[in-house]
Order: C-alpha cells, then sequence, then structure tokens
C-alpha cells in the first residue's frame, strides 16, 4: 500500500514537471514581443527610430528629400551592406517615398547610427574609465545579442561572462544587471565616446584599437613624480616604484634617469586617477589658483561655542610612520610629532573660546615640548571608559570610532548644533620620498559605509561601546560637502602660513592601496558631518622631516590647523564662539 502511494506521488510529480516543462516561459514570450519604439536624432539632422521588434534590433528611418536608394544606401548601410539590393531587400520596392519610413536590421546599419540607436534604447549606459557600462533594461537581451552589437569582431558572448562574471555563464540575465564592455573590445565603429581626457594628456589608439592616455614629458620631469604620481593618484612608496617599472616596460624604456625631452609615455587608462577625465566628479583641484569649493557650511550658532574632537594619530605601541635615523639626528616618529602638534592647537583652540575633546592622552606630555623625544615609547592611551591602553593598531583605530561617535551623540543631547561640531584627525604622511607638504582627506560618500558592526568584550566593556552605529546615503553626502570644504580650508590657511602642501591633488576622499581606493576607518564611520583626516607632512621627505623636528614649524602647523577652522565658517575667528 505504501509503495503505491509513493509510485503515485512520483508519477504526479513527473506529470506535472513534464506539464510545466510543455507550457511556454512568460519571459521568454515577453521577450518575443515587439517593444516599443525609441527616438533618437542622428547628427542633429535625421529623426530615426530604434526598437526590439521580437526578434532582433532594428532602425526605423525616412528617406531625405530628393534622395534615390542608391545616395540612401551609402548614407545608411554599413560596407558590407552597401547595396540597392539591400535596400530592396527590406523595403520591397525600387522607389523612395519621403512619407514612407524604412526598417533595417541594426547589423546593416552604418557604425555611428547604430551607436546612436543603442544609446536611446539602453540610457542607463554610461562611459567609464574602464569601458562602457551596459545596464540589461529588458528581458529580451542576451549575451550573444549585447557581444553582437556592442562588441568588435572576435569578442563573443563568452568573453563579456567570463569579464563579468555573470551567473549561469551569462545565460540568466536580470533587469539593471551591471555587464562592462572593456574599451578595446567595443566596436570602434559605434562611435560612441569613450571618456574625454584633459589637458595635458590626449587620447590615443594603438595599432588593434586599444585606447591609452599619452603625455610628453617636459624637461627635468621624472617618470616618477611627473607621470605616475601626477596622473595615477597613487603617493605609497611601493606602488609608485612598481608602477613607473611597469610604465617603463610599456614605454620600452631602458633607464628612467635617460629619458629625453619631448619623450611620449603611454599611460592605460584604467591606471588614470578620476580627476583628469572630463566630466567627472572633481574632489579639489591642486592648483592654488582654483575655484574653491562651493558647498558652503552653516554659521556656527552664536549661543553655543565650537566643539573639535582632536584626535592624534596613533600611539602606544603603534608609532605609525617612521624615518630617519639617530646617527644623523633626524629620527622621527609619527605618533609623537602629532601629538606634539595637537597639544598645540589645544592651547590656541581654547583661546578663541572652543571646547576641545581629545582622544588621546600622553600622561607624560602635559605641555608641547621643544624638542622631539628620538625613542620609541608606548604611554599613550585612548580617552575611553575605562580607558584603553593602545596595545593593538586594529583595535585601536575601532575603538575610535566608538570613542568619536560617542562624544559626537553626547554633544548633540547637550543641544550642541550639528554646525558646531568639528572632527579633525592629524597625521604625517610615509609617502614616496619625492612628495612633500601638507594633504587633507575627507569621507568620499561613495566609500562610506551604511553602518559599524564591530562586536568583541573589548569593546562592549566601554562606556562609549555603540552596536547600532548606521549611516544614512544623504548624511554621507552632505558630510562630504561639508568636510571637503573644510579640508579646503586647510589646505589654504597652510599656504598662507608659507607651509609646504602636496604638489598634486591636496584634498582627497580616498586612497589607493594594493591598487584599491580606499578611505580612513576613523572617517568612514565617523558620524560627525565635518570629519577631515589632515596629513601635516611626509616624514620620507628629507625636507618635511627636518623641518618638522622645528619647534617653530610644529606652532606654525598647529596656527594654520586653527585658522583654518575660522576660514571653514568664513567670517572673522573672534566671532566664531561665544564665552
Amino acid at each position: 500500500m505504501k509503495m503505491l502511494k509513493v509510485m503515485s506521488k512520483l508519477l504526479i510529480q513527473t506529470l506535472l514537471g513534464l506539464l510545466l516543462w510543455l507550457l511556454p516561459d512568460p519571459e521568454l514570450l515577453q521577450a518575443k514581443k515587439p517593444g516599443k519604439w525609441y527616438q533618437f536624432v542622428h547628427q542633429k539632422k535625421d529623426r530615426m527610430q530604434a526598437r526590439w521588434n521580437g526578434k532582433h534590433l532594428e532602425i526605423q528611418l525616412k528617406p531625405r528629400k530628393g534622395e534615390g536608394g542608391y545616395s540612401l544606401a551609402n548614407r545608411v548601410l554599413n560596407k558590407k551592406h552597401r547595396s540597392l539590393k539591400t535596400v530592396i531587400r527590406y523595403s520591397g520596392r525600387k522607389k523612395l517615398l519621403l512619407d514612407r519610413p524604412l526598417r533595417f536590421p541594426v547589423k546593416v546599419v552604418e557604425g555611428s547610427i547604430r551607436g546612436s540607436a543603442l544609446q536611446a534604447l539602453f540610457p542607463k549606459d554610461r562611459a567609464t574609465e574602464e569601458g562602457w557600462l551596459h545596464r540589461v533594461s529588458y528581458n529580451w537581451e542576451t549575451t550573444t545579442l549585447l557581444a553582437g552589437v556592442f562588441a568588435k569582431e572576435g569578442i563573443t558572448a563568452s568573453h563579456l561572462t567570463k569579464r563579468n562574471q555573470l551567473r549561469r555563464n551569462g545565460n540568466l540575465l536580470k533587469i539593471n544587471d551591471p555587464i562592462l564592455i572593456p574599451w578595446d573590445w567595443m566596436s570602434r565603429e559605434l562611435r560612441i565616446s569613450q571618456p574625454i581626457l584633459k589637458k595635458p594628456l590626449a587620447l590615443k589608439y594603438d595599432a588593434s584599437g586599444k585606447a591609452f592616455a599619452e603625455y610628453r614629458l617636459k624637461k627635468d620631469e621624472t617618470i616618477y613624480s611627473s607621470v605616475v604620481i601626477r596622473f595615477t593618484g597613487r603617493i605609497l612608496h611601493d606602488e609608485v616604484d612598481q608602477m613607473a617599472k611597469e610604465l617603463m616596460k610599456l614605454n620600452r624604456i631602458s633607464n628612467a634617469r635617460r629619458i629625453s625631452k619631448n619623450q611620449r609615455i603611454r599611460i592605460p587608462l584604467k591606471w588614470l586617477a578620476e580627476e583628469y577625465y572630463a566630466g567627472s566628479e572633481l574632489e579639489t583641484s591642486s592648483s592654488p589658483n582654483a575655484k574653491k569649493v562651493v558647498a558652503k557650511p552653516k554659521k556656527p550658532n552664536p549661543f553655543h561655542k565650537i566643539h573639535v574632537i582632536l584626535d592624534a594619530g596613533h600611539g602606544g605601541r603603534d608609532t605609525g610612520a617612521m624615518a630617519g635615523s639617530k646617527k644623523k639626528g633626524d629620527r622621527i616618529y609619527e605618533d609623537e610629532v602629532v601629538y606634539d602638534i595637537s597639544q598645540r592647537m589645544e592651547g590656541l583652540l581654547k583661546k578663541k573660546g572652543m571646547v576641545v575633546h581629545k582622544t588621546v592622552i600622553d600622561p607624560n606630555q602635559r605641555k608641547p615640548v621643544k624638542k622631539l623625544r628620538m625613542r620609541f615609547d608606548q604611554d599613550e592611551y585612548l580617552n575611553v571608559t575605562p580607558r584603553y591602553t593602545l596595545r593593538n593598531a586594529h583595535t585601536g583605530v575601532n575603538m575610535r570610532v566608538f570613542l568619536i561617535n560617542h562624544l559626537y551623540h553626547k554633544l548633540l543631547k547637550q543641544k550642541v548644533p550639528k554646525e558646531n561640531i568639528i572632527f579633525m584627525s592629524v597625521h604625517g604622511d610615509a609617502l614616496h620620498s619625492s612628495l612633500r607638504g601638507a594633504m587633507v582627506y575627507y569621507p568620499d560618500s561613495r566609500f562610506r559605509k551604511t553602518r559599524f558592526r564591530i562586536k568583541g568584550r573589548v569593546y562592549q566593556k566601554r562606556r562609549e561601546y555603540d552596536s547600532r552605529l548606521q549611516f544614512a546615503k544623504k548624511e554621507n553626502r552632505r558630510s562630504a560637502e561639508l568636510s571637503r570644504s573644510l579640508g579646503g580650508s586647510v589646505i589654504s590657511s597652510f599656504r598662507k602660513y608659507g607651509l609646504p602642501t602636496h604638489r598634486g591633488r591636496t584634498v582627497r576622499g580616498y586612497f589607493y592601496r594594493r591598487g584599491k581606493k580606499s578611505l580612513p576607518a576613523v572617517l568612514r564611520y565617523s558620524k560627525v558631518p565635518t570629519s577631515i583626516l589632515v596629513e601635516v607632512a611626509n616624514l620620507k621627505n628629507l625636507k618635511d622631516r627636518r623641518s618638522l623636528l622645528k619647534s617653530q614649524t610644529r606652532q606654525k602647523m598647529a596656527e594654520a590647523l586653527v585658522h583654518s577652522i575660522g576660514q571653514h565658517y568664513q567670517q572673522n575667528e573672534a566671532l566664531i564662539a561665544r564665552r
């Protein structure tokens, strides 16, 4: 009896499966239906339409006045199909009529018309640094179709599948799926414009049709600072050296010291920093004469003091960057130099009537020092409750995030307006030795997270721990604007005080680490709307390092940073805070 029940159940399941298999797929039926027409104007002259007709993409157009079959074929058809025979085949007549539109499959149409039609059909598509980014918009799209209409000969559906790691070998596309088609895979016949490069770079193509950026070296310029650092945005020593080696190999340069003036340097497009693409979202110009950032912060509430959450980078076992030598008398530790600058800032800020909230405390350094210690100490601790001696760099960073946000929420509870609160983290860089000067990082909203979820006993036993830190996209975008504005003020103040600033982009929303864009954790997770991280100098640069060892330089830096807060609010410093 049981066997009969099991057998009947299996039979029913088999029949149902067979029935479902025989029934047509609703999505497939929908894909076979003709789509609506999308209008576009080609070369500002001819009005045309494009659509999916249930089998393939087609374009509808009208003949021009007085145009015959031969001239129309020359105007709208590609070389392979450019004949009267093709016109007759798809129109069904020899004589063309002005009011009678003609329909041609996309495959027989001239490249630039095809390109205009594709952009009308797929308005979500856009040009990126790496290639043409297509967004799946219809249920009739397949990788085979996309390769056929966008890619040059030899590029197939399997190429797109592997490049984009598509599910089920590209056989299951979903609406809004991104598919990147690299520039060297795109059909040049489409004339879909690649990103326009800003001067002094020029867009060029090699024999295979692959696009690259070209730069001509000027007298006394080097491939390290004048090309790699300037155009790629890489600033870490190892990355600059490695990229310079690859660039030399690509350009067949055997000796970096023997590069002649006007030497043409090819740079892969994917290496370029985004500010060299026209229309890209520039974070801040590196030019001293450039327009200042547009975002204007609210004026601080005159009935509340300005509160500065001041973070001296590293500390404890984590010294941060270290450079120089005791023998030469220029040994320097990042945590020592930035703590001394923050001590000087604290006194200046209080004189201006501002309230300072320090994240790091050194119990053995209550006041600024004239001469920095040239030995490694571990006495700094993080000002959480109970205090945390900075034993582990990773734990210390996470703990700072909790502390910064705890201080911010505490001030909000005290009815302090958001615009009266600033977070500033002070650091020293360890970059390629050819670089010098100050640089500022702000929280670019593209690299901010939506929440901060870190668990662990070491955090949970602190009063500042918060398991529910969340970040809204709208808040992140506003924070980027305000923070970028303060960053511009810092650079402006450094220049006013005669202090060197980075010769490249001085205010950045990210940095490169192992080829990927990243953001310091204290900025990525800070709830304070106006948050910046200042790199006061490059410790690996001999001039910067020896200058930092001087008490007067550190004092000048502290004054410049305090002055930048007043400049940020665009009013006289004396009016910023009321006692």
